[in-house]
């Protein structure tokens, strides 16, 4: 594209977005936005280390926590995304962000492998690696980790962590903010309360409740969150 007379590379054309996030999961999330090329990242936002504002993370700035976000939203930058695995405050933040206006972004790794009829919602981070088969919905400000599968059928709902290696056989449901640990397997036609926390390698045979903690071969409760 050609504008008063200068040749404007694709990233100078690109609308400019905000990470909300700036540890290990910002890596990953950086690294997608950065191979899809839709988005120029403006910077990260760390509302945790306030000594952080002004120092170099990938290449960017941290440009402060959500003290910034009036200013960013007079400098044009309305596009916004959470790099931080906390289920329950990337909710909380979600609306925090609508109400100023602010836009959710969608990220998915080109190297995922979606079924054309799925349902992704805004917010959403798909990283590499992971499967999504047909019939599935994915909601707001879910994570879909590296390797995950979701098979035919499943419901992921707003703000739910499916993490690294999962396994999620068909009709399963993950409920609101619930989080399934790395190298879980979930059986077929489960549900995955909200709030609920599957531990690391879990093999869950029968439903989990809302609001607590399981894990083991088979998966048991062994406490409220």
């Amino acid at each position: 594209m050609v504008r008063g007379g200068f040749v404007l590379s694709s990233l100078e054309m690109a609308d400019k977005l905000v990470i909300w996030g700036a540890g290990g999961h910002a890596l990953v999330v950086a690294d997608i936005i950065r191979l899809v090329g839709k988005y120029e990242i403006a910077g990260f936002l760390d509302d945790i280390n306030p000594q952080r504002r002004g120092t170099d993370f990938l290449g960017c700035r941290v440009l402060g926590g959500r003290e910034v976000l009036g200013e960013l939203k007079r400098r044009a930058i309305d596009h916004v995304i959470f790099a931080f695995g906390d289920s329950e405050m990337r909710l909380e933040l979600s609306r925090l962000v609508f109400d100023m206006g602010y836009r959710l972004v969608t990220a998915v790794h080109p190297r995922a492998i979606l079924a054309p009829d799925i349902r992704i919602n805004a917010g959403t981070v798909v990283a590499a690696g992971a499967v999504i088969n047909p019939g599935t919905v994915i909601g707001s400000n879910v994570i879909v980790n590296t390797s995950a599968s979701i098979d035919h059928n499943c419901f992921i709902q707003d703000g739910a962590h499916i993490g690294p290696g999962t396994r999620l056989a068909g009709g399963v449901l993950v409920k609101r903010g619930a989080e399934v640990g790395i190298g879980s397997v979930i059986a077929r036609s489960v549900t995955v309360g909200a709030n609920a926390r599957v531990g690391a390698g879990a093999v869950v045979l029968d439903d989990i409740p809302d609001e607590v903690v399981a894990y083991g071969v088979p998966a048991r409760v062994v406490r409220k969150v």
